[in-house]
């Protein structure tokens, strides 16, 4: 589980509670739970996205929520040379297919299916080319997901002032069906205190799109595309090291190619961890 987005979370959600708490009752103004004002917002998130987005993509997106909150543990880029300069050191002792009986214990998948491949394919501009279109399709694929929490967090503060706004018009039709011309002197006091509790009503949808648009959704996508870019930097170390291995290149020439990948501080540390 991701804790950073846990731990977000529940500040985000602690702070909004501390500063919705009334300290003369000692409690949450009940005007803040508006079930009528949920659905409005909620459902009509939902039911915009279903129309933007074909049933499967809907679908997935728990699944996809999913990965911003638990997900696999990304591989480190230092981790991921480390692994790849083992592997060339492998191939060039004892070959280049003795690499297949490695594959079952190599768990990232882009990087196993990448072996594989360059097993089969002879040529280094086919290879090249299948590890850029898999690497291209696995961003789009991505921002699919990205795409669609960011367009739900467009969508969650429109709902909420839709539901404002029909508020309003409810309340204000009703004040109108309400007060007389001869009566109005003696109703001013009532009318005006159900004015500011139906006013408080109605904007409580408000609040409830705009909360869930900056607290859940367009986070939720900024986590993803963070995810995104950093396993794409990973895929991008493991298409050149494929390369490399593919063209016999000399581990040690390998190693200095894959860290230029790396930020200076990190390449010096790791380095010195290996004694240079």
């Amino acid at each position: 589980m991701d804790i950073a987005t846990v731990f977000g979370l529940i500040i985000g959600l602690g702070l909004i509670l501390f500063g919705m708490f009334d300290p003369n009752t000692q409690m949450i103004p009940s005007t803040f739970v508006n079930i009528q004002g949920v659905a409005i917002v909620l459902g009509g998130t939902l039911a915009a996205t279903a129309i933007n987005y074909p049933l499967p993509n809907v679908l997935r997106m728990f699944r996809v929520a999913g990965n911003a909150f638990g997900g696999k543990n990304e591989d480190s880029a230092v981790e991921i040379i480390n692994q790849l300069v083992e592997l060339s050191q492998i191939a060039r002792k004892k070959g280049f297919v003795t690499i297949e009986k490695l594959l079952p214990t190599i768990e990232n998948n882009y990087l196993r299916m990448g072996l594989e491949n360059a097993i089969l394919e002879k040529d280094a501009g086919k290879l090249r080319s299948f590890l850029e279109n898999e690497l291209d399709n696995m961003i789009k694929r991505h921002r699919n997901g990205q795409e669609m929490f960011y367009n739900m967090g467009n969508y969650a503060p429109a709902f909420g002032l839709l539901g404002t706004v029909m508020g309003l018009i409810l309340m204000m039709t009703q004040q109108g069906q309400s007060s007389s011309v001869t009566g109005y002197a003696s109703q001013m006091e009532n009318s005006m205190g159900q004015l500011l509790d139906g006013m408080g009503i109605a904007l409580v949808t408000t609040f409830y799109g705009v909360l869930l648009a900056n607290l859940i959704f367009i986070p939720i996508a900024g986590k993803l595309k963070g995810r995104t870019a950093l396993e794409t930097h990973v895929n991008e170390i493991i298409l050149a090291g494929i390369l490399s291995i593919h063209s016999k290149e000399h581990p040690v020439i390998m190693e200095e190619k894959l860290l230029t990948f790396l930020d200076k501080d990190t390449r010096a540390l790791h380095r010195g961890s290996n004694g240079r």
